[in-house]
């Protein structure tokens, strides 16, 4: 049986891998159709067509998204598409009666985990009755099976079919893995968590040490150094088996050859424990996203979180201790929120700027404690296309409507500021741990992210000041939406000045790592000489010294090398050789040193100090929410007009 998949995989799909997996371990022919933005409708729908599938299986996960996968499902039909049509993903699973009505051109909606749904359906699809976990089309009824229990052992499921070539981060092979699913708690907003409450089962489940080990094993001997868990919750519930568990995985990763790696996990902060972590980055991890959500106990308790203040509080304190990347999203606003709970979580911005963040408004998500909720209290307003709600303070509402519209491009544009400084903390993170820094291009990087959320904070002050003064008006969200953007284009020029040296910085690392010889520091000074008096290159032209990137391949990257004199710690062996000055050398060269002394004084570096100094101001980030779904007006299908 021939089934196509349909998904987003800007980076690396593990649904779709997975379900891949399944599938070709069943024996079936599988191909993978992309689906990134609205404009990809039509490609995709004559890809869909071409393959010409028995099956083809819709990734329907986010709200925000559901309405494109309707139309592309649509066309996907309009175009002579026989195939039997499948949605599954949490936004499908809590509304498919809904989606069978509204949407002919779909069969079935699977609810659950996908990878022995779809096998049995690939294996009949005219059995469907007597398939568990399916919601489909029978004449004019709709009919439900028995719910599908999801997998408790899941070292019996086949491994995903990683894409390749591999993804690369400045030139490192990247994969993305899981080593559990579910999540140990029930957050009052969170769609994780109803998801696998309407799916039955074990709520979390994870895999052996010795399985992911062999996983890793495998790709690390293709070449993979990055490992980016997605799993929920990184963690279980006790302390000491945590311990024990990474334990073994180190081990295990050891039986298996593995050397030098990184690997970036999502934790909660009341999970985060001294020993554990110090473990945990002696076995490379680099990067962790925290699940702050909020700032104060009133918006924790609002959120049904389980934590407490001083654990988000001691949980920073800790990692950032370990010298990692930690990222956070703060939900500044619930339904619930007071003017003095907002006021509260902007105060937590400001006193936690060292890490990269982004923040929003809490969403509400079908099946969740708080949709329920507003929902018995007749506030929810849209339908199930997308749920909105006004927060009960007038005054909080005030702010969020002031702020709304002008931190829109900062927090989720196309570019948004608080994901590029993200990625800089990210890449200057990753960049130190394989090869090393310097004191200045860390004083950057990190002076940047302090930027840009003292930045951020500066202007929610602005907002929060008008609002106690009973101000709003349209030229204050005018004047609001001006200063913020004005901001970012001059932010963004910034970080992207720090990016630029920080991967300057990797390519003079990546000249100095290819040998030590008297040839290769001759060209690597004549190249520095070039930079600095702007002669003429010689005709060898020494400025090929620092080679480009490594080009996107299976194979190995290079071991970092043994040369410590390029690390912060211990301080370079070779007094002659300044990794500092050559950086700044060939940053010249490139154009990029434009302005670089007030650029260095503005992160703080203090001239021929040797040691970074960090400016005096603060900040978190991983992919935060989408912004929100607000319905302009009714939605297609309400028109009549069914897609």
């Amino acid at each position: 049986m021939h089934v196509v998949l349909v998904g987003p995989e800007l980076e690396e799909n593990l649904s779709l891998r997975y379900l891949h997996g399944a599938l070709a371990a069943a024996g079936h022919e599988v191909t993978l159709v992309q689906f990134d933005f609205p404009r990809d409708v039509e490609r995709a729908a004559q890809q869909i067509v071409a393959a010409r599938p028995d099956v083809a299986g819709f990734s329907m996960v986010f709200t925000r998204r559901a309405e494109e996968y309707a139309a592309l499902i649509a066309r996907t039909r309009e175009l002579g598409c026989r195939a039997l049509t499948v949605a599954g993903g949490h936004f499908a699973a809590f509304h498919p009666e809904q989606l069978l009505s509204d949407l002919p051109a779909l069969d079935v909606v699977a609810i659950g985990e996908g990878g022995r749904v779809l096998c049995q359906i690939a294996r009949d699809p005219r059995a469907l009755s007597s398939i568990p976990g399916l919601v489909f089309r029978d004449g004019e009824e709709l009919r439900r099976t028995p719910p599908a229990a999801p997998p408790e052992d899941l070292d019996e499921l086949p491994w995903p079919t990683h894409r390749r070539p591999f993804d690369r981060y400045m030139g490192l092979p990247i994969v993305n893995m899981l080593g559990s699913r579910g999540c140990t708690h029930g957050c009052g907003f969170c769609s994780i968590a109803a998801w696998h409450k309407l799916c039955g089962g074990s709520r979390y489940r994870v895999r052996s040490p010795a399985n992911i080990a062999g996983e890793m094993g495998c790709l690390y001997r293709e070449g993979v150094r990055v490992f980016n868990f997605h799993d929920d919750n990184f963690l279980g519930r006790d302390a000491a088996a945590n311990l024990a568990r990474y334990r073994a995985l180190r081990d295990a990763l050891a039986a298996q050859g593995v050397g030098k790696i990184a690997f970036q996990i999502k934790a909660r902060p009341d999970s985060i424990d001294p020993e554990l972590f110090a473990l945990l980055r002696s076995m490379g991890l680099f990067r962790v996203f925290l699940g702050i959500e909020a700032g104060t106990e009133t918006s924790l308790r609002n959120l049904g979180r389980g934590q407490k203040l001083r654990d988000n509080v001691r949980a920073l304190e800790i990692l950032n201790g370990l010298d990692l990347h930690v990222a956070f999203n703060l939900l500044v606003l619930n339904p619930e929120s007071t003017f003095e709970d907002l006021e509260g979580n902007v105060a937590f911005l400001r006193a936690h700027l060292d890490n990269p963040m982004n923040f929003c408004r809490t969403e509400i998500y079908q099946g969740t404690p708080l949709e329920r909720r507003l929902r018995k209290q007749d506030r929810l307003l849209g339908d199930y296309w997308g749920l909105d709600y006004a927060i009960g303070d007038e005054r909080a509402q005030r702010a969020f409507d002031l702020f709304r519209d002008a931190f829109h491009q900062r927090n989720f544009g196309a570019h948004p500021l608080h994901y590029l400084s993200g990625q800089v903390d990210y890449e200057h993170q990753l960049r130190m741990d394989f090869f090393g820094t310097t004191p200045e291009v860390r004083a950057a990087a990190k002076g940047f992210v302090r930027a840009v959320n003292a930045n951020t904070v500066q202007h929610l002050d602005d907002v929060l000041r008008e609002v106690r003064r009973g101000g709003g008006s349209e030229a204050f969200k005018r004047e609001l939406f001006e200063r913020v953007h004005a901001d970012d284009e001059r932010l963004h020029v910034e970080g992207q000045l720090v990016l630029r040296r920080i991967r300057d910085l990797g390519e003079v690392v990546a000249a100095r790592r290819q040998g030590s010889s008297l040839r290769t520091r001759a060209a690597i000074a004549a190249a520095a000489a070039f930079a600095l008096v702007s002669c003429r290159p010689p005709e060898t032209a020494p400025m090929e010294a620092a080679p480009p990137p490594p080009p996107t391949t299976s194979g190995a990257p290079p071991e970092p090398a043994p040369d410590a004199g390029w690390f912060i710690e211990p301080p370079a062996a070779d007094a002659s050789f300044d990794a500092v000055a050559l950086a700044d050398a060939i940053a010249t060269d490139t154009g990029f040193d434009a302005g670089s002394q007030q650029q260095k004084k503005d992160a703080g570096v203090k001239k021929d100090a040797g040691v970074y100094v960090p400016p005096v101001y603060t900040a978190p980030m991983e992919a935060a929410p989408p912004p929100p779904h607000h319905m302009e007006a009714a939605p297609l299908w309400k028109k009549g007009k069914k897609p």
